[in-house]
């Protein structure tokens, strides 16, 4: 079975017991362990202990692949609940689980484990993904992709909670637009920040705070494409989302980075549009463009006009379907809308 979207935190609070195989893949790698991680708390409970737990690898499966098998039907020493974590980066383990699944469901085999399976970003075409998301009785999958601000910026407030800090004006959308597209990274930056503000009085953290901690080296690759994009420069936008890539943005963040970044021209442009300068198109912008991007950003705003604006945006989210419905490779998705932007008419 597939899990969808909406129905991802509901399983993830309250799986479905009937369930014994779940793969979670996807370009997140932090918010797949994270989900792994409590998948595995949700069904050992009680029974968690130094023999509940197999780790297996793909070179396991590889040496020996009967092993999947015989570690999901042992019994664990002392009984109550197991569960076995198979890490995977691609479809190596596909035949080995098909043929797990197969087994269950004509009843030639009974499980003794839940198994978690680990994946990276795997496509529609998948084997791994196909043979479990075919499967109607016993197994599913739980797609994890990169966060969107709106997820980010509700992790930092439930972290920030959790410590005792609030944000003062200006700090969380700062926080938001810095925060890496991956929710291990990011959940690191924000405990950062956290244990930087932990004697702040009052208790709240300020945007001093948040530039003095969360690093903005992958931000800066970010920026420098988008802008890139955005004065239509088709050689520099290539050269810095080669940039981006080598220091290990994934396609979605910089989609997403694509995305932001027109939007805020849209409501920049929209201000205009209504016989406002664009010192006061900006200001009216959050987070607030940096001061050294400003003059670089009231450009794009004469460049473009507010129909351009709104077909890159269509033409963006129209990527980002392809992305992950389609099997075309995504670096190369990217690198067609980057043309199409280049060369679209601005005016």
């Amino acid at each position: 079975m597939k899990l969808s979207a909406s129905a991802i935190s509901g399983f993830i609070k309250s799986p479905d017991p009937k369930i014994s195989v779940i793969l979670l893949y996807g370009p997140d790698h932090g918010l797949v362990t994270e989900r792994t991680k409590l998948l595995e708390q949700k069904h050992l409970g009680a029974d968690s202990g130094p023999f509940s737990h197999t780790f297996l690898s793909q070179d396991d499966l590889k040496s020996d692949p009967a092993i999947l098998q015989d570690s999901l039907s042992a019994l664990p020493l002392g009984g109550g609940k197991c569960v076995v974590r198979l890490k995977t980066t691609a479809d190596q383990a596909a035949k080995v689980v098909k043929g797990l699944l197969d087994a269950l469901n004509k009843n030639e085999l009974r499980l003794a484990a839940l198994l978690l399976i680990e994946a990276g970003d795997l496509g529609p075409r998948s084997s791994l993904r196909k043979s479990i998301e075919q499967d109607r009785n016993n197994a599913i999958t739980v797609p994890c992709y990169a966060p969107g601000l709106a997820d980010l910026r509700t992790l930092a407030l439930e972290d920030g909670k959790s410590s005792g800090l609030g944000f003062a004006d200006g700090a969380l959308d700062v926080l938001t637009s810095r925060l890496p597209q991956d929710r291990a990274l990011a959940r690191s930056e924000i405990e950062k920040l956290m244990l930087y503000a932990a004697n702040n009085e009052p208790a709240q953290i300020d945007v001093a705070d948040v530039l003095a901690v969360v690093t903005d080296s992958l931000d800066q690759n970010l920026d420098a494409f988008v802008f890139a994009l955005a004065d239509q420069n088709n050689a520099l936008a290539d050269q810095q989302l080669t940039r981006a890539k080598e220091a290990g943005q994934s396609p979605i963040a910089m989609l997403r980075a694509i995305q932001r970044h027109f939007m805020r021209l849209s409501e920049a442009r929209t201000v205009l549009d209504q016989g406002q300068n664009a010192k006061a198109a900006m200001a009216n912008l959050r987070p607030p463009v940096f001061f050294i991007r400003q003059q670089h950003f009231s450009r794009q705003l004469s460049r473009w006009s507010a129909p351009a604006l709104g077909q890159v945006l269509s033409h963006s989210l129209a990527t980002e379907r392809a992305i992950k419905s389609s099997g075309a490779l995504p670096d190369n998705l990217l690198a067609r809308l980057v043309i199409k932007v280049c060369a679209s008419k601005n005016a």
